[in-house]
């Protein structure tokens, strides 16, 4: 299936860097979600290595350290696995009690980090784990903003299941808007700052142009991510929810075109974090303009990554 298409270009006019630890962190996040049962059977666990999670936080997070790489891996690594068993490639997926037992479970954890009781399997304990560290490491702020993050994640879960379940596209506009949850990152940037080493202010994280521009970021990262993995999703979802797909059922079109067209609004949207960020950068201070390099790392490293992991098995180009 995934011979057929040709996939787009893409922009990706930021700096391609990656830690020095992406080796050390590769090796770990594996042996962390073997520790807690997250992989089921043999596929799982080849898939582990093949993912290559640590050249992810490597990428994405070049300048952090060895610990705050570790914990964003460790994430990335949950993330990736609860999708594959819940989500885009199980019943689960479309099955909305199910999906609720689920969630319900790791709500309880969120909300009752150090109540050990409520972690009863491999992904809510693997969870307390990372909870656990990241509040060791992290000021209130910082952890508040990484579980609301989690939460808005949670939601999507639903809104994707819901669709799944009655077969029905979601509009564009409305995907739009919700893919940002449902694609995870969100929860990667709020840490952008405890990983780089400094704390940005809540009243500059929280700024309506700053949240717009994250907006943009995360927008170019999950359609990026929907137009590479494309090949990988009709090969293995149960029912494929992308960008790609919501723009040929909305308008109709073959495949190939959707694709183009996904690709020239992800393109679009490049341009527009980049004049936002241009302006924005002007007037910035220190801790500001980090949490920007952070946004364009977060970019250019999924990118870059996508390219390079067993995940999706894409070759694409990148237009600069």
């Amino acid at each position: 299936m995934a011979a057929r298409f040709v996939l787009p270009g893409l922009a990706c006019p930021f700096d391609e860097e990656i830690s020095d630890y992406a080796g050390d962190v590769g090796r770990h996040v594996v042996d962390w979600a073997t520790q807690y049962g997250l992989p089921q059977g043999d596929t799982d666990a080849i898939r582990l290595a093949e993912i290559k999670v640590g050249r992810l936080a490597a990428r994405t997070t070049p300048r952090a350290s060895l610990a705050a790489l570790e914990l964003l891996a460790d994430w990335q690594m949950w993330l990736f696995l609860f999708d594959d068993q819940y989500c885009d490639e199980s019943v689960i997926g479309s099955d909305l009690t199910r999906l609720s037992q689920l969630v319900t479970a790791l709500m309880l954890v969120l909300d009752n980090v150090t109540g050990l009781r409520f972690r009863e399997g491999p992904f809510t304990m693997a969870l307390g784990d990372i909870m656990d560290r990241l509040n060791a490491m992290a000021s209130y702020p910082q952890a508040a903003r990484f579980i609301k993050a989690v939460r808005g994640y949670l939601l999507g879960l639903f809104w994707e299941a819901g669709h799944r379940a009655t077969d029905q596209p979601a509009s564009l506009d409305e995907y739009a808007a919700m893919r940002r949850h449902s694609g995870a990152v969100p929860t990667c940037m709020a840490l952008i700052d405890l990983t780089e080493g400094f704390e940005l202010r809540c009243d500059e994280y929280w700024r309506p142009d700053v949240r717009e521009l994250s907006d943009l970021a995360v927008n170019v990262t999950c359609w990026a991510n929907d137009i590479l993995s494309f090949p990988k999703e009709t090969e293995r979802s149960l029912k494929v929810h992308s960008l790609p797909a919501v723009l040929a059922s909305e308008r109709r079109l073959p495949m190939a075109e959707a694709l183009t067209i996904a690709a020239g609004m992800h393109n679009a949207e490049v341009a527009r974090y980049t004049e936002l960020e241009r302006a924005l950068g002007a007037q910035a201070g220190p801790e500001l303009l980090g949490y920007f390099a952070g946004l364009r790392s977060w970019m250019a490293g999924n990118f870059h990554w996508s390219l390079e992991t067993g995940r999706y098995k894409v070759a694409a180009t990148c237009d600069g």
